[in-house]
């Protein structure tokens, strides 16, 4: 049980983080800074993908 909240707690902070720089993001592209906006999504994205990757194939 005390693992099954661990693993939620670790993708709630991946998600608070993606969100907070996807907002980031939108004010980048408000801003007309498209290139950075979308490179900024990708980061957001990866960095959340990968997170939920590690926790549910890599950790044992």
């Amino acid at each position: 049980m005390s693992n099954l909240i661990s693993n939620i707690l670790f993708l709630l902070v991946a998600f608070v983080v993606s969100f907070y720089t996807l907002t980031y993001a939108r004010w980048l592209w408000h801003e007309k800074n498209i290139r950075g906006a979308l490179g900024v999504i990708l980061l957001a994205l990866i960095s959340f993908f990968y997170s939920g990757f590690v926790l549910f194939f890599g950790h044992k």
